[in-house]
């Protein structure tokens, strides 16, 4: 079989090349910084793009495909002007995408080029026929100029993404004493180690769910919300699910949880109990007694016991009301002819609404 018969449904590929049939596209500081630490610690995925307006994120990676979008600060104040500056890029993205059958976007919102070119990466996928989802990491709850961009950006990618995952900021650090640059840096990798247990990372004492099962799992309309818990104290794999459950409470209507994809991460010593009993008493915490559950675990750890929890099946979420303007015309949107940049070009009218 060669490579160009390969689907996606062949996953974990052996081929070389077929690695192209899954890009990994970071977007902006907060993408790019990510997407670079997964390329570190995947063992499967192998072909990651970098799109970014600053020189600075991509100016020490030595793997990967790299898009830079000339911009000066002045020039990238709203996700709207990063956007139509990109356009000259647009060819260079769709030839780093065409062998894609699967696109991974990894971005920030809030900042005007993370919420101006995620959703244009989501739109290159969805007019070529390609499944793409979105892993997005949303503001911190103090950082309230950012939200309407979030907002915005946010329903842009639920139009175009084939799924959303969510990751909230406020929720990844449990030292908020922590220096800033230290903080930051431990929140991506939280992020990428996430995701690379949960798509599978061909380690020896490892059980994953795999890409093809995420994929699918995130298929849907509802939202997609993705939460980390540790126990440093007691080190018990229980723990660690409990404190990842706990966050939910604060994003989501936790009750609406339809579907759950676990993975555990422990050192050798955990015993099939010990993970049984950690996941078994999830679905009295999360949705409504119903909720379906598939598992994963790592046996590998050198870490404190870690969960990462993804569920989906919600409505709604806390960061429904980050755009100001959609939460106004909610009610008229069916009245409303919307193009690709109608809630975000018009910020330019109310570009002051969130300072205000």
């Amino acid at each position: 079989m060669s490579e160009t018969d390969l689907r996606l449904d062949d996953f974990p590929y052996s081929n070389p090349g077929y690695g192209r049939k899954v890009a990994v596209v970071g977007v902006g500081s907060a993408g790019c910084r990510i997407a670079s630490q997964l390329s570190k610690e995947s063992k499967l995925l192998e072909h990651f793009v970098y799109l970014t307006c600053d020189d600075h994120d991509i100016a020490n990676l030595t793997r990967g495909e790299k898009v830079l979008v000339d911009a000066t600060s002045k020039s990238k104040s709203t996700p709207y002007e990063v956007r139509g500056l990109a356009m000259s890029k647009i060819p260079q993205l769709r030839q780093q995408i065409k062998d894609s059958e699967l696109v991974i976007i990894i971005s920030g919102l809030g900042g005007a080029v993370g919420s101006g070119l995620a959703p244009l990466v989501a739109r290159e996928a969805k007019e070529k026929g390609v499944v793409s989802v979105a892993i997005l990491v949303m503001p911190f709850s103090f950082e309230k100029t950012k939200h309407y961009f979030a907002g915005g950006a946010l329903k842009q990618l639920r139009d175009y993404a084939s799924g959303v995952i969510l990751i909230d900021n406020d929720e990844l650090l449990q030292n908020k004493e922590m220096p800033a640059i230290d903080a930051f840096s431990l929140v991506n990798q939280k992020i990428a180690l996430a995701i690379n247990k949960l798509l599978g990372a061909a380690e020896r004492h490892e059980f994953s769910v795999g890409l093809n099962n995420v994929v699918d799992f995130v298929k849907t309309k509802s939202y997609s919300v993705l939460c980390i818990g540790e126990d440093s104290k007691t080190a018990e794999c229980r723990k660690a699910v409990l404190e990842a459950a706990s966050h939910f409470d604060r994003i989501v209507d936790k009750t609406q949880a339809s579907k759950s994809i676990v993975h555990v991460s422990a050192d050798k010593s955990v015993t099939m109990n010990e993970v049984v009993t950690s996941i078994g008493g999830l679905s009295g915490i999360l949705g409504n007694g119903t909720m379906q559950i598939e598992y994963g675990f790592s046996a590998n750890s050198t870490s404190c016991p870690a969960a990462f929890i993804m569920a989906t099946g919600f409505s709604s979420t806390k960061f429904d009301n980050y755009d100001p303007v959609d939460r106004a015309l909610r009610n008229k949107r069916n009245n409303m002819e919307e193009g690709f940049d109608s809630s975000l070009g018009i910020e330019m009218l109310v570009g002051n609404l969130e300072r205000e």
